[in-house]
């Protein structure tokens, strides 16, 4: 539970710090005063705080903002709850997260909302932010009360997981949410398309004997309500692309000004249907991993801009879930915990991307995505929301090293080198690598 007190003053000493949004990327101590930063400086003095973090050697960052997680309570409890859920966040250097309605029941009220944020406060610090329903129980065929759902707490809408079909009441919800400043976070599937398909329809699929999704199902669904954005101005948010053609139809719509953001996931970026390889549940998910044309289209549409950030789409089932027949296990994976770590060895270890950019698209860019340029930033007067990394240590990523309640991770058992070693939201320590930092764990 988070602590409902702290020190007043904190020093973050001896850090290298990292942040796009002032373009620092330098050593420097932090002085955070109320959950504020108030100064920064090469040397500050021990004595101006009440506790002093020793972080010589780690990496001082803005905390990530996570745009797609699920953290299945209420409902799914044997997966996940907001305490195992934010627990996993800010072992993963996230302090502040979006979690998707598709609970049971559907956060669809105002209630369902609040109750979220309720429960949320009583966990390890972690902002959550509900994500209610575009429709009622999301059933695709009448509008939630969107205005009293964002003044309750929600800070977008979706029907993730089962996307609104009717172009006509999608249009009317982008409508709706443009008047009010909201976002529609958008899972774009063809439900008529997937069908019972089960992985990307290809060679992999073809050899395995396993029914296929077209690429098509997600694709034409991209196309459709980016056109309904740019016919509306309704605030689309598209998430988890998988595929060369449903970044084309962003980046078409993106030229023409359409108030359009994407992100992509961590599983997208690095693994391809070939990890479906022995039947794996634990390479399973929707959209699904397609081929490796398609991986390295969302590499570059992440570098050149037509994709804005990074979100993990975290959805954990139980281990008994995922223990099933690949027909017929659930779709989705875990990851959170293990992003910063699995992208930091895959592309700033190799040397593909800086380590700014990295933190950039897991901070900066999710908060410009949201409109708000108080968040992913440690500049003076910002909520101390900050996430120290270990750049350096390599090691194997076992179970004992998540706090998700849920295993459902392709990367269990790989070496990795890079992992949060703190995580602070508004000056609190959300969590501390008890090995670093025994006496604040």
């Amino acid at each position: 539970m988070a602590s409902s007190h702290g020190p007043e003053r904190t020093l973050i000493k001896g850090a290298h710090l990292i942040d796009p949004s002032q373009g620092i990327d330098d050593r420097r101590d932090i002085l955070i005063e109320r959950g504020r930063v108030t100064q920064m400086d090469r040397k500050l003095d021990r004595t101006s705080a009440e506790r002093v973090v020793e972080a010589k050697g780690l990496i001082a960052a803005p905390s990530f903002i996570d745009l797609h997680t699920h953290l299945r309570e209420p409902g799914g409890e044997q997966s996940e709850t907001i305490a195992t859920g934010t627990q996993a966040a800010a072992r993963g250097g996230y302090g502040r997260i979006y979690c998707m309605p598709n609970t049971r029941p559907v956060c669809d009220s105002t209630v369902a909302v609040k109750q979220i944020i309720d429960r949320s406060r009583e966990a390890c610090g972690v902002r959550v932010h509900p994500v209610a329903s575009v429709t009622r129980g999301m059933s695709g065929t009448e509008l939630t009360d969107f205005g009293a759902l964002l003044a309750a707490g929600a800070g977008a809408f979706s029907d993730d997981g089962l996307p609104v079909a009717n172009a006509e009441l999608m249009m009317l919800a982008l409508e709706c949410t443009r008047d009010i400043g909201a976002v529609v976070f958008d899972h774009c599937e063809d439900l008529s398309l997937t069908g019972e398909g089960v992985m990307h329809e290809g060679t992999v699929a073809f050899r395995l004997g396993l029914r296929g999704i077209p690429r098509a199902s997600e694709s034409t669904v991209v196309a459709r309500d980016c056109a309904l954005a740019l016919a509306t101005g309704g605030r689309l948010h598209v998430c988890h692309l998988s595929n060369t053609e449903s970044v084309e139809a962003i980046r078409h719509f993106k030229a023409r000004h359409a108030p359009v953001t994407a992100e992509v996931s961590p599983h997208h970026l690095t693994l391809t249907d070939a990890r479906v390889g022995p039947y794996d549940t634990h390479a399973k998910m929707k959209p699904p991993l397609c081929e490796d044309a398609d991986r390295e289209a969302l590499i570059a549409a992440l570098e050149d801009g037509t994709i804005d950030c990074i979100a993990t789409d975290h959805a954990p089932h139980a281990p008994a879930l995922k223990a099933d027949t690949f027909d017929q296990a659930p779709f989705g994976i875990i990851g959170m915990e293990t992003a910063f770590a699995v992208l930091h060895t895959a592309f700033v270890r190799t040397g593909r991307w800086t380590l700014a950019f990295l933190i950039e698209k897991m901070a900066l860019a999710p908060a410009r995505v949201m409109g708000r340029s108080d968040w992913g930033t440690l500049r003076d007067g910002a909520s101390a929301d900050l996430t120290l990394l270990d750049v350096e240590t390599s090691y194997e990523l076992t179970p004992s090293r998540l706090g998700s309640r849920s295993r459902n991770c392709p990367w269990i058992g790989e070496r990795f080198v890079g992992r949060p070693a703190l995580t602070m939201v508004g000056g609190r320590i959300a969590w501390a690598d008890g090995d670093r930092f025994g006496d604040l764990a």
